[in-house]
């Protein structure tokens, strides 16, 4: 790894070439310092805690848009920005504190706080966190580069050693973050996820399915209003034409990974023409059956897997049709046999299943 003696005479030696660029080249090294615990709980153990920190500072770097390297603890050199971690309790919940200090001077500071209910940190509450921190420690690093100015310092009662437990003020609070519960549910903290946050969710996938809103074959597209609700549309063909509906889905759990969901909605089926054949005495007729468009109310049971950027979709409900034996035939006769088989067969209504493969855009 690399010293400061040895960034110096790298730095005189690019400077002629890489001047303009020298601010985006310039590798950040990261060190995990110092892990505590204070609680009682096995998911916030000290050495728990640490492999999560690990873990999502490893996924951040993943998508990060300026190149960093986590270091071994281990390893001989010297980080520009070493991380320290703290988990104390705050009246009934817990909270995760990092200490994030520079390296090389002037020595600047910066805390960021969690608080969450549950005594685990999941995956996706893991990496948040840690693109937060990491965030931080590029803005840490870059700022004890400039020209100096007044930084952060430590309360000296927390000594030199230890973390500060109180929650740092202005840029910290934003980055409140998420932890999960054992089920691995994230949980809010004190920023808004969705409209607040400007984020929003929206999924599209492909669906196959029997007597279900998107029919046979057909598609789906959800956009998630809150982490409980989702508004769906679905659209697909079906044995009465194709069909198109809105459908709204309550899920209990909000955003977690097994999220099951109550749905209701209507489905529009807008009709189609069918054409039976029958021959007798030798002579063949045609008959053609109109089937009209015809409502149905939908309401079904279902679950959502969440599979990375891939999500699995499974349904099973009910169709009410709102119109019966809404047909007719071509040419006024009455109906026969084969009429009444294939409305039997085609009309969209009562049991309903399906299931729906896709990719959450956003």
């Amino acid at each position: 790894m690399r010293s400061t003696a040895l960034r110096t005479r790298a730095g005189m030696l690019l400077a002629a070439t890489l001047l303009p660029f020298s601010a985006f080249a310039d590798t950040l090294y990261l060190q995990l310092a110092e892990v505590g615990s204070e609680v009682d709980a096995s998911g916030l153990t000290a050495s728990t805690v640490a492999e999560r920190t690990r873990y999502g500072i490893s996924e951040a770097l993943k998508n990060a848009t300026t190149e960093a390297i986590l270091m071994d603890p281990q390893h001989e050199g010297s980080p520009d920005v070493t991380v320290s971690a703290k988990v104390t309790r705050a009246g009934e919940k817990y909270r995760l504190t990092y200490l994030l200090s520079t390296t090389h001077a002037p020595v600047r500071t910066k805390t960021l706080a969690y608080d969450f209910v549950n005594p685990s940190l999941s995956d996706k509450g893991s990496v948040v966190m840690a693109q937060a921190v990491l965030n931080e420690a590029q803005k840490l690093d870059a700022a004890s580069q400039e020209t100096p100015v007044a930084s952060a310092e430590v309360p000296e009662a927390a000594g030199s050693g230890s973390l500060v437990s109180e929650r740092a003020h202005g840029d910290a609070s934003g980055h409140d973050g998420m932890a999960g519960d054992s089920t691995g549910r994230e949980l809010e903290a004190e920023e808004p996820r969705r409209r607040g946050g400007g984020r929003t969710n929206l999924d599209l996938g492909l669906a196959l399915g029997f007597n279900s809103p998107s029919g046979i074959f057909g598609g789906e597209l959800e956009y998630r209003v809150v982490p409980v609700l989702g508004l769906n549309l679905s659209a697909g063909t079906g044995a009465w034409g194709f069909r198109v509906g809105p459908l709204a889905r309550l899920y209990p759990l909000g955003e977690s990974r097994t999220s099951p969901f109550l749905e209701a909605g209507m489905s529009f089926n807008l009709g189609t023409k069918s054409t039976s054949t029958l021959t007798l005495n030798g002579e063949t007729e045609e008959f053609t059956t109109e089937k009209l468009p015809t409502p149905v109310a939908t309401l079904a049971v279902g679950m959502r897997q969440s599979m990375g950027p891939m999500y699995l979709g499974l349904r099973a409900g009910w169709g009410f049709r709102l119109r019966e034996d809404n047909w007719r035939t071509s040419d006024g006769r009455d109906p026969n046999l084969l009429d009444d088989l294939d409305i039997a067969t085609s009309q969209h209504g009562g049991f309903l299943a399906s299931v729906t493969l896709g990719v959450t855009l956003f």
